[in-house]
């Protein structure tokens, strides 16, 4: 079936949780034969300038935690139980607010979508009419992510939704589906290979010096491969091949295209605890252990899947190093943290949430025309 409705999604390039999201609900509008989808990076199409210094700012903030001047994490508490009045929010949620209505006045959007907290999205869809929804792409509340003018949310647990209910949000503007993930996730759900696999997400911690040490305890795990992925940092990827090019246990990549097909081979995963890594590691049933998360949301999203006993944290690299090797050598433990990791996972959350954003709108059409 084909639809002729124009989907606009908005997303941010502060992490790639956010780009995910985004393409993930594409994906599963064009699958369904929504012809017009259009992703836009709002800050930096609006804002160029702002955009890049903002996202260099919060870059460095990841090393600047580290020697005590947290700026990021001072930031984001600060602001967390927010009201929707404060002047700092009230400045924010204008942002990128002219260029959002010039592109709603010639794209002519149905449907406008925030996978990050854009606070203009909804104070737009408004005077156009046009109903904004919000994908929450973490495992807490914050303020920035809550609007009175949002059409519905779309978050990962329970617990969220109650402190949403909390804060005073409507229970019918509230669904619980999980975080979306790319297709590739959800239909490749295990790819069994028999690889024992450590995997390192090493942009997780782009200080060399620290990944390096890492590498150099991580490497002596029994019987396990160490596999590192630095992601698009050009100049860690080099530094590290030229340090460990010679060690038969360890194999440093770059950029990877084909994520899914790499984690669903490993035995575990060292990431950050950014929402979308979580939640594809759920969808992947992948345990993943945390070092080190930085404050603000990747260590509220850390405590929390701690607690639930899907994740563990740790700030010391011998801590690291035990904590995964009694994962891979203790059967007991490791059955126990995998059930804990299904009993959290949201199946099919991109599926679902497409599918009610189009029934909200096909019912809406249906409505205006009767």
């Amino acid at each position: 079936m084909t639809y002729h409705s124009r989907i606009l999604i908005l997303t941010a390039g502060y992490g790639e949780g956010h780009l995910l999201a985004s393409i993930a609900l594409k994906e599963h509008f064009l699958k369904l034969g929504v012809e017009f989808v259009q992703v836009i990076d709002l800050m930096q199409e609006a804002h160029p300038v702002i955009n890049k210094i903002s996202c260099n700012v919060y870059k460095g903030s990841f090393g600047a935690a580290r020697y005590g001047f947290n700026y990021y994490g001072w930031s984001y508490y600060l602001t967390q139980d927010a009201k929707s009045h404060n002047p700092l929010l009230t400045v924010l949620n204008r942002l990128g607010y002219r260029h959002l209505k010039n592109i709603v006045s010639n794209y002519h959007p149905d449907v406008i979508i925030n996978t990050f907290p854009y606070g203009a999205a909804p104070a737009v869809g408004r005077a156009f009419g046009i109903p904004t929804y919000t994908i929450i792409t973490d495992y807490v509340i914050h303020a920035r992510w809550l609007h009175p003018h949002i059409h519905k949310y779309y978050v990962a647990t329970n617990e969220l939704k109650r402190d949403m209910l909390n804060v005073g949000i409507h229970e019918s503007h509230i669904e619980v589906t999980g975080i979306p993930v790319r297709e590739a996730f959800e239909t490749n759900q295990r790819i069994h290979k028999n690889r024992k696999m450590v995997l390192l997400f090493a942009s997780s911690h782009p200080n060399g010096e620290l990944t390096e040490e890492l590498i150099k305890k991580l490497q002596f795990i029994d019987g396990y491969h160490l596999t590192v992925v630095c992601g698009r940092n050009k100049k860690l990827e080099q530094i590290l091949n030229n340090r460990f090019d010679n060690f038969p246990n360890v194999t440093i990549y770059g950029f990877v295209e084909q994520i899914t097909e790499l984690m669903s081979q490993a035995s575990c995963i060292i990431s950050k605890a950014g929402g979308l890594t979580l939640a594809e590691s759920l969808t992947l049933q992948i345990p993943v252990f945390i070092y080190r998360p930085f404050p603000g949301q990747e260590k509220d999203n850390a405590i929390y899947f701690s607690r639930k006993g899907a994740a563990a944290i740790s700030h010391d690299i011998n801590h690291l190093l035990e904590q995964i090797e009694r994962f891979l050598t203790n059967s007991s433990y490791a059955k126990r943290l995998k059930s804990q990791m299904a009993a959290l996972n949201q199946t099919k959350a991109a599926d679902t949430i497409v599918k009610d954003i189009l029934k909200n709108l096909y019912d809406r059409k249906s409505a205006t025309y009767s």
